[in-house]
């Protein structure tokens, strides 16, 4: 039975995730600072602003439940600050880098020597698969957003690296899911848990690298959307 282990599983997509991925057949693996999704599956307690501390967790996780096939990393920290004061203070930035850049790369570092470890035949048809659950941010400057928008801009550099070189001979596939409105516009307090869940299932059940930028509608699958070079925020 395959594995999977979603990082920063919180009550929307952590859950959601968990509970399509179960349905497929999948053994969940869990880890947050606390359990948000209930007592049906391995939870693991992890701080995200410690990414030390992530190694012995993915060695426990192997150990419990076996080498995880599909990692998904969904811990985020954003926070908005005013128009024209877009510093925020040093231990703020640094504890966020940790979060949205720092843990991600042990993250996916650690998913890589899964993948190796299980080798072609232990990953089955479909390969490994790694997701960093992404935004616009990556594209687009958004008011009040320019830290984290610095640190997401780095974990997408980090997948897209991944995805077109690092690993191009290799049944390994990366990817950078941003969910969009019909039109384009970004999601805010609409974030569709089970909409990630089923395009994180979709991509992780396909051998081939699909585009590692999945910009994506709800419902509607992958979309190509024109780039905005700077957009103020609006909910």
């Amino acid at each position: 039975m395959p594995t999977v282990f979603i990082i920063g599983a919180g009550p929307n997509i952590g859950k959601a995730s968990a509970e399509v991925f179960s349905a497929a057949g999948f053994q969940v693996a869990l880890a947050s600072r606390t359990n948000k999704v209930g007592g049906n599956y391995r939870h693991y307690t992890f701080d995200a602003t410690k990414p030390d501390d992530l190694p012995a967790i993915f060695d426990q996780v192997w150990k419990d439940l076996g080498i995880p096939s599909v990692v998904i990393y969904n811990a985020a920290k954003g926070g908005q600050t005013e128009k024209d004061k877009p510093f925020r203070e040093i231990e703020d930035f640094r504890a966020t880098l940790n979060i949205n850049t720092v843990s991600p790369y042990i993250a996916a570092r650690e998913a890589v020597k899964g993948f190796d470890k299980l080798g072609t035949s232990g990953l089955g048809p479909a390969g490994g698969t790694f997701i960093f659950t992404g935004n616009l941010l990556n594209k687009s400057a958004v008011q009040g957003l320019m830290a984290f928008g610095m640190q997401k801009i780095a974990s997408a550099h980090m997948i897209q690296h991944l995805a077109l070189v690092a690993y191009v001979d290799k049944p390994y596939k990366f990817y950078y899911p941003d969910e969009r409105r019909p039109g384009g516009h970004y999601v805010t307090n609409d974030i569709s848990g089970k909409g990630h869940a089923d395009l994180f299932l979709e991509l992780a059940n396909d051998p081939n690298q699909r585009p590692w930028d999945q910009t994506f509608v709800t419902g509607e699958g992958y979309q190509v959307f024109p780039r905005v070079e700077a957009l103020a925020w609006d909910p």
